[in-house]
Protein backbone atom coordinates (compact mmCIF):
# COMPACT_ATOMS: atom_id res chain seq x y z
CA UNK A 1 0.00 0.00 0.00
CA UNK A 2 2.87 2.42 0.70
CA UNK A 3 4.23 1.96 -2.67
CA UNK A 4 1.15 2.88 -4.51
CA UNK A 5 0.44 5.65 -2.40
CA UNK A 6 4.19 6.59 -3.10
CA UNK A 7 3.54 5.88 -6.63
CA UNK A 8 0.37 8.02 -7.16
CA UNK A 9 2.34 11.27 -4.85
CA UNK A 10 5.21 10.94 -7.52
CA UNK A 11 2.80 11.08 -10.52
CA UNK A 12 1.06 14.06 -9.30
CA UNK A 13 4.21 15.36 -8.41
CA UNK A 14 5.43 14.66 -11.54
CA UNK A 15 2.25 16.11 -12.80
CA UNK A 16 2.27 19.25 -11.19
CA UNK A 17 5.87 20.04 -12.23
CA UNK A 18 5.11 19.41 -16.17
CA UNK A 19 1.86 21.36 -16.03
CA UNK A 20 4.05 24.32 -14.51
CA UNK A 21 6.58 24.21 -16.94
CA UNK A 22 3.88 24.09 -19.47
CA UNK A 23 2.00 27.08 -18.68
CA UNK A 24 5.54 28.69 -18.27
CA UNK A 25 6.77 27.75 -21.68
CA UNK A 26 3.32 29.48 -23.02
CA UNK A 27 3.01 32.58 -21.09
CA UNK A 28 5.38 35.18 -23.92
CA UNK A 29 5.50 38.55 -22.52
CA UNK A 30 4.43 41.42 -24.21
CA UNK A 31 7.96 42.65 -24.11
CA UNK A 32 9.51 39.59 -25.19
CA UNK A 33 6.65 39.36 -28.40
CA UNK A 34 7.93 43.26 -29.07
CA UNK A 35 12.02 41.84 -29.65
CA UNK A 36 10.58 38.95 -31.87
CA UNK A 37 8.63 41.09 -33.80
CA UNK A 38 11.99 44.15 -34.02
CA UNK A 39 14.40 41.11 -34.95
CA UNK A 40 11.50 40.51 -37.78
CA UNK A 41 11.56 44.05 -39.12
CA UNK A 42 14.66 44.22 -41.01
CA UNK A 43 14.10 41.62 -42.81
CA UNK A 44 10.34 42.44 -43.87
CA UNK A 45 11.80 45.88 -44.89
CA UNK A 46 14.24 44.37 -46.62
CA UNK A 47 12.38 42.53 -49.33
CA UNK A 48 9.85 45.37 -49.80
CA UNK A 49 12.41 47.91 -50.29
CA UNK A 50 13.79 45.47 -53.08
CA UNK A 51 10.38 44.88 -54.47
CA UNK A 52 9.13 48.30 -54.45
CA UNK A 53 12.31 49.33 -56.20
CA UNK A 54 11.87 46.88 -58.89
CA UNK A 55 8.33 48.11 -59.50
CA UNK A 56 9.26 51.78 -59.44
CA UNK A 57 12.04 51.18 -62.09
CA UNK A 58 10.77 49.66 -64.86
CA UNK A 59 12.89 48.60 -68.47
CA UNK A 60 11.35 46.77 -71.39
CA UNK A 61 14.74 45.31 -72.45
CA UNK A 62 15.42 44.04 -68.45
CA UNK A 63 11.85 43.09 -67.83
CA UNK A 64 12.34 39.24 -67.77
CA UNK A 65 14.61 39.81 -65.23
CA UNK A 66 13.11 42.41 -63.50
CA UNK A 67 9.40 40.20 -63.18
CA UNK A 68 11.60 37.03 -62.26
CA UNK A 69 12.60 38.48 -59.24
CA UNK A 70 9.86 40.07 -58.60
CA UNK A 71 8.01 36.49 -58.44
CA UNK A 72 10.36 34.93 -56.27
CA UNK A 73 9.54 37.43 -53.42
CA UNK A 74 5.70 37.48 -54.34
CA UNK A 75 2.63 34.91 -53.28
CA UNK A 76 -1.16 35.05 -53.27
CA UNK A 77 -2.71 37.89 -53.97
CA UNK A 78 0.21 40.56 -55.22
CA UNK A 79 1.43 37.13 -57.35
CA UNK A 80 -1.45 36.39 -58.81
CA UNK A 81 -2.45 40.38 -59.85
CA UNK A 82 1.21 40.71 -61.42
CA UNK A 83 1.47 37.56 -63.39
CA UNK A 84 -1.69 38.76 -64.99
CA UNK A 85 -0.34 41.87 -65.85
CA UNK A 86 3.07 40.37 -67.57
CA UNK A 87 1.78 39.70 -71.20
CA UNK A 88 0.46 43.06 -71.57
CA UNK A 89 3.77 44.99 -69.68
CA UNK A 90 6.22 44.28 -72.07
CA UNK A 91 4.58 44.94 -74.83
CA UNK A 92 3.04 48.45 -73.71
CA UNK A 93 6.20 49.29 -72.87
CA UNK A 94 7.92 48.88 -76.05
CA UNK A 95 5.02 50.17 -78.19
CA UNK A 96 5.15 53.23 -76.13
CA UNK A 97 8.72 53.62 -75.74
CA UNK A 98 8.06 53.94 -72.04
CA UNK A 99 11.05 53.69 -68.69
CA UNK A 100 9.82 54.54 -65.83
CA UNK A 101 12.65 54.99 -62.68
CA UNK A 102 12.22 55.84 -59.62
CA UNK A 103 13.31 55.58 -55.68
CA UNK A 104 11.81 55.11 -52.44
CA UNK A 105 12.36 58.85 -50.45
CA UNK A 106 10.60 57.43 -46.82
CA UNK A 107 10.58 54.11 -45.51
CA UNK A 108 9.55 51.65 -45.60
CA UNK A 109 8.08 51.99 -42.49
CA UNK A 110 7.51 48.30 -40.97
CA UNK A 111 4.11 47.43 -38.57
CA UNK A 112 3.24 43.94 -37.43
CA UNK A 113 -0.60 42.96 -37.59
CA UNK A 114 0.56 39.21 -36.51
CA UNK A 115 3.78 37.25 -35.91
CA UNK A 116 3.62 36.46 -39.71
CA UNK A 117 2.26 39.74 -41.54
CA UNK A 118 3.44 42.54 -41.38
CA UNK A 119 2.95 46.14 -43.55
CA UNK A 120 5.65 48.25 -45.44
CA UNK A 121 4.95 51.70 -46.28
CA UNK A 122 7.04 53.50 -48.65
CA UNK A 123 6.82 57.09 -50.39
CA UNK A 124 8.45 56.54 -53.92
CA UNK A 125 8.99 58.95 -56.57
CA UNK A 126 9.05 58.36 -59.75
CA UNK A 127 9.70 59.94 -63.16
CA UNK A 128 8.17 57.86 -66.23
CA UNK A 129 9.00 59.01 -69.66
CA UNK A 130 6.71 58.11 -72.76
CA UNK A 131 7.69 59.13 -76.07
CA UNK A 132 10.28 61.33 -74.97
CA UNK A 133 8.37 63.51 -72.64
CA UNK A 134 8.88 63.14 -69.03
CA UNK A 135 6.39 63.59 -65.92
CA UNK A 136 7.64 62.84 -62.24
CA UNK A 137 5.04 61.90 -59.58
CA UNK A 138 4.84 61.02 -55.80
CA UNK A 139 2.72 58.37 -54.38
CA UNK A 140 2.56 56.33 -51.24
CA UNK A 141 2.28 52.61 -51.53
CA UNK A 142 1.38 49.96 -48.78
CA UNK A 143 2.79 45.91 -49.20
CA UNK A 144 1.26 43.33 -47.18
CA UNK A 145 4.28 40.82 -46.31
CA UNK A 146 3.42 37.80 -45.25
CA UNK A 147 5.76 35.08 -43.74
CA UNK A 148 5.83 31.48 -45.50
CA UNK A 149 8.67 29.35 -44.05
CA UNK A 150 11.06 31.65 -42.91
CA UNK A 151 11.01 33.97 -45.79
CA UNK A 152 8.87 37.53 -46.41
CA UNK A 153 7.03 38.02 -49.76
CA UNK A 154 4.62 40.32 -50.72
CA UNK A 155 0.90 39.19 -50.74
CA UNK A 156 -0.80 42.42 -51.78
CA UNK A 157 0.25 46.03 -53.13
CA UNK A 158 -1.67 49.32 -52.68
CA UNK A 159 -1.86 52.52 -54.61
CA UNK A 160 -2.49 54.64 -51.40
CA UNK A 161 -2.36 57.67 -53.10
CA UNK A 162 -0.52 60.79 -55.09
CA UNK A 163 1.80 63.49 -52.95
Amino acid sequence: MKLVVAGLGAALVAAGLFFGLWLNARTTSPAEIDEILANEAPDVREVATEIVELLVNVDAAKLDETSERILELSTGNFRSDYESLLPGLGPAFEEAGAKATGEIVEGPDITFSASDEAFAIAKVAQTTTVDGTERTVGFTVRLTMVNEGDEWKADRFELLGEL
